[in-house]
């Protein structure tokens, strides 16, 4: 039996405590604490009061702990990101995270390491690539470029980084969206469809379906060339994305089997069919809802969002008034009908289910800012979002851009303009300025 002096001993040891007696712990513990406010707060996670009384969480620190990350991850990227990041940054910066700081990297890996660098198109720090961040963002790349992997522990590597991509790409998503960074968001978001479908952004969307290889790309491309198509299926250009196929298909299993004719055989059109009437096709609609003074209530009024372009009629501005909450009221509903029984979106590549869902993002293209973001879950049927807003301070026109982005889908992204003409600031509308959704919302 270990007797209690050898247990203290160790703990001695291990602690580097002084003495083990209730003082020399209560001091370890104290400096133990206090450090560890030191780095939180280092990592604008917290704020400490100057009477060392009050703890201030922070919005940093409210991300990483809703995210389950380091603080040392959420500093990086505060620290890092800017409001113009592209896409090849992005995936350096999530490399960067410490989460992939214990990602292996075993003997002779880092000639391994080389040779997938050779093929895949971002360039990555040659001198380190017995790095961790390194190999994950190597391992990022093959995956994108669906490059062969050396061995089996390169495939469970990819799964280990891809498992935690995700809800690192989220926390990075809110810190953007915090600092008002229109580009990064969107860019963001899109690195997420990368990462849940494992292709490049500038990869047709059509690979998302299954059996379709790049080589079928330019069949797609063709169809519209072609006589027989144009009449039956009033197939008057090339395919290109996803949605185009949608549209001409219009849920019906023959026109997409006289699309594929001797192109694929029965059984991969059967597939690619379920796969396809399966993506979500989703109607916006956008009602803005907040006090008028000419009104002198609570108006709610339909936003003209169907106008492509252009010169805009007066019909589809909106009068609201400056520095002043108002309501975004968006509906979704999806107009497909699809046989699917739970919210997995389909992914020929991503390791582990993903729920489909939503993120819409508020923001002025002219100043580059976010507005508001709001994160919405599968739609089946009709959902509905309130998103609160504040409009600008100086009075004149202004075209807020309402983004529906997909969490698991390249190419199924719409884009709206919501037009309004900003009064006068209203004291009676600043009385009556607080914002609440009806109850039969």
């Amino acid at each position: 039996m270990i007797r209690h002096m050898d247990v203290y001993a160790c703990l001695s040891c291990f602690y580097h405590l002084d003495d083990t007696d209730h003082a020399s712990i209560n001091k370890y513990l104290s400096g133990l604490v206090g450090k560890s406010l030191m780095e939180l707060e280092m990592s604008y996670c917290l704020e400490v009061a100057e009477d060392n009384r009050t703890i201030t969480p922070m919005t940093l620190g409210r991300i990483a702990s809703y995210y389950y990350l380091k603080h040392t991850t959420v500093r990086m990227f505060r620290d890092v990101m800017s409001s113009q990041c592209t896409i090849p940054e992005l995936i350096d910066i999530l490399s960067n995270a410490s989460e992939f700081a214990e990602l292996p990297v075993r003997h002779n890996e880092d000639q391994l390491n080389g040779d997938l660098a050779n093929q895949i198109p971002l360039e990555v720090n040659m001198s380190s690539l017995d790095s961790s961040h390194t190999k994950a963002n190597i391992l990022l790349q093959a995956y994108f470029a669906h490059v062969t992997l050396p061995s089996s522990d390169y495939h469970t590597d990819t799964k280990s980084v891809l498992d935690q991509a995700i809800r690192v790409l989220q926390a990075m998503l809110d810190v953007s969206a915090d600092e008002g960074w229109l580009v990064t968001s969107l860019n963001v978001i899109m690195l997420i469809q990368m990462v849940v479908q494992g292709r490049w952004w500038y990869d047709s969307n059509l690979l998302t379906l299954p059996h379709i290889q790049t080589y079928h790309i330019s069949c797609f491309r063709s169809l519209g060339k072609r006589n027989d198509m144009k009449n039956s299926l009033n197939v008057t250009g090339p395919i290109e994305t996803l949605p185009e196929l949608m549209d001409i298909c219009d849920g019906k299993h023959e026109r997409l089997a006289s699309l594929l004719d001797g192109i694929m055989e029965q059984q991969q059109v059967d597939q690619l069919f379920d796969v396809l009437v399966g993506l979500p096709q989703i109607e916006v609609n956008v009602e803005v809802k907040g006090w008028l003074a000419e009104e002198r209530q609570s108006c709610t009024r339909q936003a003209n969002i169907r106008y492509n372009g252009g010169f805009r009629p007066e019909s589809c501005w909106l009068t609201v008034h400056a520095d002043q909450e108002y309501l975004f009221h968006v509906t979704l509903r999806r107009i497909n009908r699809s046989k699917k029984t739970d919210s997995k979106a389909h992914s020929l590549t991503f390791p582990k289910p993903k729920d489909e869902g939503w993120i819409i993002v508020v923001g002025n293209i002219e100043t580059r800012e976010v507005i508001a973001l709001k994160r919405v879950g599968c739609v089946r049927g009709r959902t509905t979002a309130n998103i609160s807003i504040f409009t600008p301070q100086a009075v004149g026109r202004v075209i807020y851009t309402l983004y529906l982005m997909s969490n698991a889908y390249l190419g199924l992204d719409q884009q709206y303009d919501v037009c309004l003409d900003v009064l006068e600031p209203s004291i009676e509308a600043q009385v009556n300025s607080e914002v609440k959704a009806d109850d039969d919302y």
